[in-house]
């Protein structure tokens, strides 16, 4: 007895749960000095920002910081941009976080994901 799974190529660019977290920045060191973008959203494996004009193209690695309500959550942090779209949007995936970053991200995205589930629990449960 066989089965077959096949995946939408749109579902293999996926590999962890995405939320949005609000507050939540990265800080770019550039030429220009440090540049702030929000972040649109955040996974175990990467995150996107928007960056209008573009100045980011698909392979381009950097060093940034990530911080929550201004404040530093994560520092001197690894990324390889995967993706830019027309939207100006920029896909990034992280690089060479250390196990301490990982398990403080990984706890970051697990709290979001927590408030979600309980307001759509909440509201649920008040219609």
């Amino acid at each position: 007895m066989g089965f077959e799974i096949q995946v939408d190529e749109e579902d293999k660019l996926r590999q962890a749960y995405r939320t949005r977290v609000p507050g939540l920045d990265i800080r770019i060191n550039t030429k220009k000095g440090p540049l702030d973008f929000p972040v649109s959203d955040i996974s175990a494996s990467g995150f996107a920002f928007e960056d209008n004009p573009r100045g980011y193209s698909s392979g381009l690695e950097f060093t940034f910081d990530l911080l929550l309500s201004k404040k530093l959550f994560l520092g001197d942090l690894k990324a390889k941009v995967m993706r830019v779209l027309d939207r100006g949007i920029i896909g990034c995936n992280f690089m060479e976080m250390d196990r301490r970053q990982e398990i403080k991200l990984d706890k970051l995205v697990l709290e979001v994901q927590k408030r979600l589930i309980e307001l759509r629990k909440a509201k649920r449960a008040a219609e």
